[in-house]
């Protein structure tokens, strides 16, 4: 028995690796690995609510919880090395804009333009770099220590999170101007560094405007607020003088919370691009999410910029199997270009879309990529659908088809990213105007998603590969569904037959059609065996036995809220060393899958076996020890 460390007063006897084992199982068992199967990326899909909670500058060094987790946030610096250790070199993260609302957390229906306030990480505003807005005593007042648990996982509190947000930037803010008024040095430059900031970023404050007039008619769907409010920012352009009287009146009546609104929009802007810092020093990078809606403010600012009427939806997997109505607005598309050829609104804001995607990120996912070339599209009524490829009155000069050549992709090169670079969600219904331009036209990649799908043939693929998405079940719940389990690309034949192709694989096929979890290992191995762009989801590494999202059914009350708990290297190597572990043992995996590619070579380029096994050798080694390692009781 070992024990590691004593942290508030609780004993981790968790067998972990220590400093320098850690250097050598990077250096000397996972990074060979992965450089013999070719793996060029490999990623982890957390979205960032899903971050665990911050902790307080205490010399307890206490958690505290305000309800969700942040990307950007003391916790994330603790989680990227740990991601790193394990062979990950980029975190995909979940849209990152400002949420609709506590009622609607989706966020696949975040805003484009501003970010998700809730990852200000508080704990931070304690320091001097923030002049010490905040007390420590101002946060624990609030928010309850975390306390230690065996559980892998926790849930977010989206109620809590929101309340304790608009408590906690009312004190900083409060405290910035008295601060000032005294002259405070760390608070004038913390000020200045404010209106530079909304110097820079104008559109903030009619997202200001949209969070107050929320507030007040207790709605985000503006079509129901009175006509001035309806058409506020429109007519604030054309300088309506009962517009501006309006807007001078909602800042008199709601006192300090529009500049609030804009203090907290810097703050989380101020923590990214010290994110960004620490991420680049790791050389570590996060995949930002591209989503194919917007967010009622958005539409709000913008409504010139959209078509009347019609909405953005999915022609199958809605009640009874039909229409999904996604309620999300579709750029007109009369708008995208002008006649020139140059970029009409509508194309300037998605390319602004997508820029604001990719700032202070190192490469995007594109969320539904029918959307950005043949959306299908639904009318208000039910009346009218279909892709706008066939709507010749709405896009008379097929001018969604012309999105990826003249906005999308150069808008990747400008900012150094090639057409493979991305995260291209193509699980979409083809239509022959999206083959042609997606797969003939530009030959995109697009992500091979192995729940479904068997590996073979992907050797030489540029699609990201996976298992299960943020939509899917945990791998060992999956397995469990009968249509995984009888499924072709999880058939223990094949799977056995692929990682012993140079062997008798019976007894290994027995081995995985027996067990579970063997079987789930086997589908990994597959994966690291077959992809170079590769993805695990958080849930399957730490083997949290929870499903994030359920696709398709907007009504189930847990959706999105899943959580990495606080200790969650304690609950993971814990997990590993247990007695039918769930989390991911990587030295394993990796033994599997090393084998299975030195198995391929000897039986597709008919290589010396010895030659082959020489080669491996060492790395098999070192990776069987870590396995061990890893599998060691407390």
């Amino acid at each position: 028995m070992r024990i590691n460390k004593i942290d508030n007063n609780y004993l981790i006897f968790t067998r972990r690796l220590s400093k320098d084992e850690e250097r050598d199982y990077r250096q000397n068992a996972i990074k060979p690995a992965l450089d013999y199967l070719g793996i060029k990326e490999m990623s982890m899909i957390m979205h960032g609510t899903s971050f665990p909670e911050s902790r307080l500058p205490q010399d307890n060094n206490i958690s505290n919880d305000i309800g969700v987790g942040s990307p950007y946030g003391k916790m994330a610096a603790q989680l990227i090395p740990f991601e790193i250790l394990h062979g990950f070199n980029s975190n995909q993260l979940g849209p990152v804009g400002e949420l609709s609302s506590v009622e609607n957390i989706s966020p696949y229906e975040s805003s484009v333009k501003v970010k998700n306030y809730l990852f200000i990480d508080f704990s931070k505003l304690t320091e001097k770099e923030y002049a010490n807005l905040l007390d420590v005593s101002d946060i624990t007042s609030i928010v309850s220590p975390v306390e230690k648990s065996d559980l892998n996982y926790s849930n977010s509190d989206f109620p809590e999170a929101f309340a304790n947000y608009r408590k906690l930037i009312k004190t900083a803010y409060a405290n910035l101007n008295k601060k000032i008024e005294k002259d405070d040095d760390n608070a004038v430059k913390l000020g200045k560094e404010f209106q530079s900031f909304m110097k820079n970023n104008p559109d903030i404050e009619n997202y200001a405007l949209f969070y107050i007039l929320k507030d007040i008619y207790g709605t985000d769907d503006y079509t129901k607020w009175k006509d001035i409010d309806k058409n506020l920012v429109d007519n604030l352009k054309n300088c309506d003088p009962d517009s501006i009287f309006r807007v001078k009146q909602l800042k008199l009546k709601t006192g300090s919370t529009f500049e609030e609104y804009c203090f907290a929009q810097f703050l989380v802007d101020k923590q990214i691009k010290e994110n960004t810092e620490f991420r680049k020093s790791h050389d570590f990078k996060y995949v930002s999410d591209m989503l194919v809606g917007f967010s009622p403010s958005d539409e709000w600012i913008h409504q010139d910029l959209f078509l009347k009427g019609y909405k953005i939806g999915c022609p199958y997997g809605g009640p009874d199997g039909g229409l999904q109505k996604w309620n999300v607005p579709i750029l007109d598309p009369k708008k995208l270009f002008n006649s020139d050829g140059s970029l009409g609104d509508s194309g300037k804001y998605l390319k602004s879309k997508l820029e604001m995607a990719l700032d202070n990120f190192d490469n995007v996912r594109i969320d539904h990529a029918l959307g950005l070339v043949d959306p299908y599209i639904y009318d208000q009524y039910g009346a009218r659908r279909g892709n706008i490829g066939r709507m010749r009155d709405l896009d008379p000069n097929n001018d969604y088809q012309k999105v990826l050549e003249k906005i999308i992709l150069p808008t990747l090169e400008e900012h150094g990213l090639d057409k493979n670079s991305p995260v291209w969600e193509d699980l979409v219904t083809d239509t022959p105007e999206f083959n042609y331009i997606y797969h003939n036209k530009f030959n995109l990649p697009g992500i091979t998603q192995l729940e479904y799908k068997k590996a073979e043939g992907m050797e030489n693929s540029e699609n990201w590969t996976l298992i299960g998405s943020h939509d899917s079940r945990p791998a060992m719940d999956m397995i469990k569904q009968d249509w995984v389990r009888y499924n072709d690309a999880w058939n223990p034949m094949y799977l056995a037959g692929v990682l012993n192709a140079a062997h008798d694989s019976s007894k290994y096929c027995e081995k995985i059609a027996s067990d579970d979890s063997e079987r789930v290992k086997a589908k990994f191995a597959e994966l690291f065996m077959m992809g170079k762009k590769i993805q695990v989801f958080f849930a399957d590494f730490f083997g949290i036995p929870k499903r994030y999202n359920e696709g398709g059914n907007d009504d189930n009350p847990d959706n999105w809220k899943l959580r990495l708990n606080n200790n969650y290297e304690d609950t993971y190597y814990k997990n590993l060393s247990s007695d039918k572990p769930t989390a991911m043992n990587i030295p394993e995996i990796l033994q599997l899958a090393v084998k299975g590619r030195a198995d391929m070579k000897i039986v597709r380029h008919q290589q010396d076996p010895d030659d082959v096994y020489d080669e491996i050798a060492p790395i098999i080694e070192k990776l069987e020890q870590y396995e061990n390692i890893l599998k060691e009781k407390e």
